[in-house]
């Protein structure tokens, strides 16, 4: 028996998640994005160099994680689901630089021997609602990240899913996945709530339908956001180029117009500045 499509129950709740993403890893695969090895050479970038404790949240297939053990880093990466997290587990097999950890668990529940170093979140923070996205940030400040550590994580932007609401991809099957099937991916967004609503119908079995749904966040309710989770904004960028949110400049164009997601370097330490706004 199929789960019910979130979008189809026209109401928001925390039972789709599982259920979509244990599919996903059927349909997909462990798919291979192309972002996993800029993500592991952004650690050095914007982390510094040397050997890291890493806590990977969301940690998917877990080729990222693989590549960053690959680099010499001590990894330990979370995934929930169960089909995503046996395509992890492949990568202990291979031997590695630094070391690896697959855990299969919750990362709202799970209990966690800190301090890391870095903790990563790559693609998937906004899936539940603000009150879980601060109960995580603050999870991260209080029980996971060092002193002197960093988070590095994608936030979604609304601008993007905005522009592509109502468009229909159509996708073929993916070589060597045998529970791939011919796709149609429907891009919806909720004004009202903020959230992108990413729909994945099958074309031979459309009532088989799944969704995900992400809360997108501008920068400035990004850092709203952050208010009284313990953390601060230290870096904001686009493709590998930071974004001055301190100038208080007034911006109608750039690389956040056509970009779904932005990434963020957080640290413990005082409140953001709201953009400046105070000089309104």
């Amino acid at each position: 028996m199929h789960a019910v499509s979130l979008f189809r129950r026209g109401k928001y709740s925390q039972a789709w998640v599982k259920d979509f993403y244990t599919q996903a890893g059927k349909w997909w695969g462990p798919e291979v994005s192309g972002l996993e090895t800029p993500r592991a050479a952004t650690i050095e970038r914007l982390c510094g160099p040397g050997n890291k404790r890493i806590l990977e949240l969301g940690a998917g297939a877990g080729l990222t994680a693989a590549l960053m053990a690959d680099a010499g880093h001590h990894v330990v990466a979370v995934e929930f689901s169960p089909v995503y997290a046996g395509y992890a587990r492949e990568h202990l097999k291979t031997p590695r630089t630094g070391t690896l950890e697959v855990v299969e668990a919750d990362f709202y529940t799970v209990e966690l021997a800190g301090p890391f170093d870095v903790v990563c979140y790559w693609d998937g923070f906004g899936v539940g609602s603000d009150a879980d996205q601060r109960c995580l940030l603050r999870r991260i400040a209080q029980g996971w990240l060092a002193p002197a550590g960093c988070v590095l994580m994608d936030v979604f932007s609304p601008i993007k899913p905005i522009r592509d609401s109502n468009t229909v991809v159509q996708l073929d099957p993916l070589e060597g996945v045998p529970e791939s099937v011919e796709m149609n991916r429907r891009c919806h967004f909720d004004p009202l709530y903020s959230r992108w609503i990413d729909e994945w119908e099958p074309v031979s079995a459309p009532e088989a339908a799944l969704a995900q749904t992400i809360r997108c966040y501008t920068p400035a309710d990004f850092l709203l956001l952050l208010q009284g989770t313990g953390l601060a904004l230290r870096q904001l960028e686009v493709d590998g180029n930071a974004l001055d949110f301190t100038s208080g400049a007034i911006t109608t164009a750039g690389p956040l117009m056509e970009a779904y997601s932005y990434l963020v370097q957080l640290e413990i330490g005082a409140e953001t500045p709201d953009l400046n706004t105070d000089q309104l």
